[in-house]
């Protein structure tokens, strides 16, 4: 196998984290690369984002910590690794592999949407800041809003300008035929 000198940080932005029996786990709700909102602002119950970030064998980390950063002004959340913490991950246990790996999750609850905006993640490291995948965090146009676009309401609305039409005919009958 090809040995990479790449250090890459991933993550999932999902509504919800789940630790299953079997040390499994499940994300729940996945956003790709975009996140659309009806309105703004508001609020979600919970964001939660899951850091990966991998390294060479050979080079293993000496620093570390994640932000995660909003419109790449204001941090949101960070977390350090202190370096009593590298200790146990000095060690990899498969001999064939090429990277360690390094996870965290983070979770926001609630997340509250001002504006639409950038979230990114970042992790800093004694080589320097390494960026990670953006969720972008759009406002759907008015026209678009599913508070506005259900076929219930569309089939209400319908009814409702049918029964004032012939409410505005039957008056206008009657005031044209005392």
């Amino acid at each position: 196998m090809k040995e990479t000198s790449d250090r890459i940080l991933t993550a999932i932005y999902c509504d919800d984290i789940r630790h299953e029996i079997g040390n499994k786990m499940s994300f729940m709700g996945c956003y790709q690369s975009e996140l659309f909102v009806p309105t703004a602002p508001i609020g979600l119950a919970k964001l939660c984002v899951y850091l990966t970030i991998l390294t060479p064998k050979a080079r293993p980390f000496k620093s570390l910590t994640f932000r995660v950063v909003l419109d790449d002004q204001t941090e949101l959340a960070r977390l350090e690794i202190p370096p009593e913490g590298f200790a146990d991950l000095q060690e990899v246990p498969d001999d064939t592999a090429t990277r360690k790996a390094i996870n965290t999750a983070m979770v926001f609850s609630p997340f509250i949407i001002e504006k639409a905006s950038v979230l990114r993640v970042v992790a800093d490291t004694e080589e320097g800041e390494i960026s990670g995948p953006r969720l972008l965090i759009k406002v759907a146009p008015e026209i678009l809003s599913p508070i506005a676009t259900t076929p219930a309401q569309v089939s209400s609305e319908t009814a409702v300008r049918k029964s004032r039409r012939k409410k505005a005919t039957k008056l206008k009958e009657a005031t044209d035929n005392p």
